[in-house]
């Protein structure tokens, strides 16, 4: 049984008022100069970093109503700004809290969220809409285990905001929480970290998905069956990294985000470079494997597309070193090869992690070294 629907969504809802009211934006104004209100959802141009950048250095971004300003790191080791008016700000909190509703977390709760609240965006993407949902939230910021360990015990905190890494060290510390919101690290794309998380703090722990850029924008419930996205602030879509043209349900490619009201800095058909797969169900939007992965670097092997930070993931997912790896192409008789070297400890079940390699990525693996060792070169692509 599939929880897809049989007719894909065009294009988000009022796309002709969405993209009337973003042409008289600086930021769009030239994009959008040959795109009429009743355009098909295709011909409207992505978004990039790149551009952003443009527009940040020609003085295109910033907006007359904005009171928020958080930075968002880009790459090179600069920053970018990002904008907010009091709407949004309060649109945001309003889908943010419905969605944590959803997620399980009750007006009243003490919330703990431990992500920072300086130059980057981290815990105010949380903090507006836990607020909004009624949740006693401590915006505690990221570190000082022992301190964290104090508030959670003293203040009976039944919710904790962290990535997983650091809420599974709280937990094999002593602390005790109902549920954890992960996300800024890889948590259900990961196979066996959320049991990992979960036996550590005792509780449940739900996948999120979030940007300084979009804010949230997907979170699973208790169900467990995937991240819901809140179809109420964002329009999510999936495309193919190469060609731009949409993909079908269920399908890997690039995750792209359009603002449906944001005033201050909306963004349309923004491409993240995140890698995921996409439902449409009766009930909502969904990401039902969360965000695996990243399109940088994607590789053509045998005709598939091989995306080296999901293989990183799906080693990490086998308790391999996944920093310390190196995926090896190469060419044999005309075809091409697939090998990989991890560092690990030596282990009998290479047969079955071939299989499920390949199951996996749809791609044989020809060849799989795993020896304590193995000092990792990345990608090496040795085909002529």
């Amino acid at each position: 049984m599939t929880h897809t629907l049989s007719s894909l969504l065009p294009a988000p809802p009022g796309i002709g008022a969405l993209l009337s009211r973003l042409r008289s934006l600086p930021l769009y104004r030239a994009a959008l100069s040959d795109v009429p209100d009743g355009a098909a959802w295709a011909d409207v141009p992505f978004l990039t970093r790149g551009r952003l950048t443009g527009a940040f250095e020609a003085g295109e971004l910033l907006h007359p109503e904005a009171v928020r300003v958080h930075l968002t790191p880009h790459p090179g080791g600069s920053w970018l700004p990002e904008y907010a008016t009091r709407a949004d700000v309060a649109s945001h909190g309003q889908a943010a809290a419905r969605a944590f509703a959803r997620a399980g977390v009750r007006p009243g709760d003490h919330v703990q969220v431990a992500f920072g609240y300086h130059r980057f965006a981290g815990g105010w993407i949380m903090q507006d809409g836990l607020e909004a949902l009624g949740a006693k939230t401590l915006p505690f910021g990221p570190g000082e285990s022992e301190a964290q360990l104090e508030t959670i015990r003293q203040l009976g905190v039944r919710v904790l905001v962290s990535a997983p890494s650091f809420a599974q060290r709280l937990g094999e510390a002593g602390a005790r929480i109902d549920l954890l919101i992960s996300s800024g690290e890889p948590l259900t794309s990961i196979a066996g970290r959320r049991e990992k998380v979960e036996a550590a703090l005792g509780g449940v722990a739900l996948d999120c998905y979030a940007s300084s850029e979009a804010g949230l924008m997907a979170l699973e419930t208790p169900a467990k069956d995937g991240l819901r996205v809140l179809d109420d602030w964002v329009y999510l879509e999936v495309i193919d990294p190469e060609t731009g043209a949409a993909v079908p349900d269920g399908e890997r490619g690039e995750l792209v985000v359009t603002h449906l009201g944001k005033q201050a800095m909306p963004l349309l058909r923004f491409r993240t470079g995140d890698l995921t797969r996409l439902e449409r169900r009766a009930e909502g939007t969904y990401l039902p494997g969360g965000v695996f992965g990243n399109v940088g670097g994607m590789l053509k092997v045998k005709g598939v597309k091989l995306f080296p930070r999901e293989v990183a993931f799906w080693l990490a997912g086998f308790g391999l070193d996944h920093s310390q790896h190196t995926l090896r192409l190469w060419s044999q008789s005309g075809a091409d090869r697939v090998g990989i070297g991890v560092r690990g400890a030596p282990r009998d079940d290479l047969t079955a992690l071939r299989a499920d390699f390949q199951k996996r990525f749809v791609v044989r693996l020809d060849a799989l070294d795993i020896s304590p060792d193995h000092e990792g070169q990345g990608v090496l692509d040795e085909r002529g």
